[in-house]
């Protein structure tokens, strides 16, 4: 069975992905502090820089950026051209799915895949229970 949120997206617009990955930025910054929190988890690296358009990944109107981590690693994202609201508000399987790193997300998904790079679980010391 396909998911219907992964089916091309017909009139998806640049101008409206752009928008989408400020939004969607912004909500990564919550999530990864919000991460960063657990005291049983360490950032090793996150986002860092501005991401990078790359019309070479952009497909079923979805449009690619290269988000850039501290460590030099890419996360490659795929943004639907559509109005926010259906992206992040809309609670339906048809809802139109971002792709980070080739795998195909809803909004609240991606933006903790996102947010969750570079978190790993906290040494344990040997004195700890």
């Amino acid at each position: 069975m396909i998911n219907p949120g992964t089916v091309p997206i017909e009139g998806a617009r640049e101008d409206l992905a752009e928008a989408n990955l400020t939004v969607f930025l912004e909500a990564v910054q919550v999530r990864a502090a919000e991460l960063d929190e657990v005291p049983i988890r360490h950032r090793v690296t996150g986002l860092a820089g501005d991401p990078v358009r790359d019309p070479a990944a952009d497909r079923d109107g979805r449009f690619g950026w290269d988000l850039p981590c501290s460590d030099g690693r890419i996360v490659r994202l795929l943004m639907p051209g559509v109005d926010v609201a259906l992206l992040r508000d809309d609670i339906t399987a048809a809802a139109p799915c971002l792709y980070v790193n080739g795998n195909a997300w809803w909004w609240d998904a991606a933006v903790g895949s996102v947010a969750s790079e570079g978190i790993t679980l906290k040494p344990q010391h040997p004195s700890d229970p």
